[in-house]
């Protein structure tokens, strides 16, 4: 079902024409006139989009999603609210929380997913309950949907079925964006992509974060309307007048001679140069298999591989996630055979200029127009490099850039979505690690 919202604003009219056209009501010495005016003060209205955030930090599950909820109505000042974005730490992912704020939001659709640490305006959160309330105008139009079980079945099969049903009601309807959020489990994030890029069209622009724990090979949680899910992917889909810019960047740089890939299959590298592929990181730590295995996560967040696409600014960046007994390695998303591959390393600098530039870039693509609120997916592993702790050095940055006032909302990610050009958005979506994810939705 698309959602498309008929407002009956009699009353808030009313209201809004006090602020707005009042004193030109008042003088209107005609019929005619008035008429017009009004009418005009509709076609303004309707045009509107009202945005709220409602954040809260209480241990009591149901009592947190009250307060946030209640904040947000509140921020609505009145206009009704058509979507909730959701974003909780993992001990608020329980079915009771989900009904709990289904009933509060007397039903509108709901999208969201579980996190090791949430992004708001108030600052970087290990433990909360974080809501983004929107009420769109007339000419916005969405549709939610998700698929299941994805990693029991076809992941391309599956991201074609989530774009199908994603799809449902958009005859004539121009699209603009998708936004997928998935599990951390899937293992073949990338088909899934690829799967839904079928469908949606292979430049069409599809952000997106993967679920985040705290580094833990453990369940992570979507959240659809009244569902809680698992191994599961969820999205949304905006059409109409729906205007957006974005960027994606990590702030790495090369390291040491190109290599290639000789021998792989999806998120597993068997050979690099024709050795095993654990044999890079043997020679470049002076370390064996056993000690590199101990300490991987430390290793793999500060030097992971970088691939080369031709044409493309930057490399795009695989973490390292186990490495098998063969000496192959197992990184977070796909390396076909035959790709170019380095170290890469980067500095605390170079980190936060790429946020810059992602923040200066998505606020660019907008060309001038007034922005209403941000998404930042920020990958777990930038997180982690920061101690973990609720260090909001990005955030200031974020902020500095679109204004202390912006509302904004997001997540720290277990891998990222997005295409590598946020202009005009040629070429495909690709699934990252380690970058920061910056969505400016402008004034519809």
């Amino acid at each position: 079902m698309i959602f498309y919202y008929n407002r009956y604003f009699s009353q808030q009219v009313n209201t809004r024409l006090t602020s707005v056209y009042a004193k030109r009501l008042q003088y209107a010495c005609c019929r005619k006139t008035r008429i017009l005016l009004t009418l005009i003060c509709l076609r303004y209205i309707l045009n509107i989009m009202n945005v709220s955030l409602g954040f809260s930090q209480l241990k009591d599950p149901i009592l947190a999603a009250n307060e946030a909820i209640g904040q947000a109505t509140v921020g609505l000042k009145n206009a009704p609210a058509n979507l909730a974005f959701i974003f909780t730490s993992i001990e608020f992912a329980h079915p009771l929380v989900l009904r709990t704020a289904n009933n509060l939001l007397r039903e509108i659709p709901i999208l969201g997913c579980s996190s090791l640490g949430l992004i708001t305006n108030q600052g970087v959160f290990k433990h909360g309950f974080a809501v983004m309330l929107l009420s769109l105008n007339q000419q916005t139009f969405f549709n939610v949907a998700a698929v299941k079980d994805i990693n029991k079945t076809n992941p391309v099969l599956s991201g074609k079925e989530l774009g199908d049903k994603l799809l449902f009601g958009f005859k004539n309807v121009p699209r603009s964006l998708s936004i997928i959020l998935s599990d951390k489990l899937i293992t073949e994030g990338t088909h899934l992509i690829n799967g839904l890029q079928e469908s949606l069209g292979k430049s069409f622009p599809l952000l997106g974060a993967s679920a985040s724990d705290n580094f833990q090979n453990h369940k992570t949680y979507q959240y659809l309307n009244k569902e809680i899910l698992s191994e599961s992917c969820s999205g949304i889909l905006f059409g109409g007048k729906f205007n957006f810019g974005f960027s994606i960047k990590h702030g790495w740089k090369a390291l040491g001679k190109m290599r290639s890939v000789t021998s792989s299959e999806s998120n597993i590298i068997k050979e690099i140069d024709e050795l095993p592929a654990v044999k890079l990181y043997e020679e470049y730590f002076l370390k064996n298999r056993l000690d590199l295995t101990k300490e991987l996560r430390r290793i793999s967040t500060y030097y992971p591989l970088g691939i080369y696409l031709p044409g493309e600014k930057e490399y795009l960046l695989r973490n390292i996630i186990s490495i098998n007994d063969d000496g192959s390695l197992v990184t977070q998303g796909d390396v076909p055979p035959g790709s170019k591959i380095r170290l890469m390393i980067s500095t605390e600098d170079s980190r936060l200029a790429a946020a810059v530039a992602a923040c200066e870039e998505a606020k660019n693509n907008l060309r001038g127009q007034k922005i209403k609120f941000l998404i930042i997916f920020d990958s777990a592993s930038r997180f982690s490099i920061l101690g973990g702790q609720n260090d909001d050095t990005e955030l200031r940055v974020i902020k500095d850039i679109f204004g202390k006032d912006i509302p904004i909302i997001g997540i720290y990610t277990n891998g990222e979505q997005a295409p590598l050009e946020s202009i005009n958005y040629l070429g495909r979506t690709y699934f990252h690690n380690q970058s920061i994810n910056i969505l400016a939705i402008g004034e519809q």
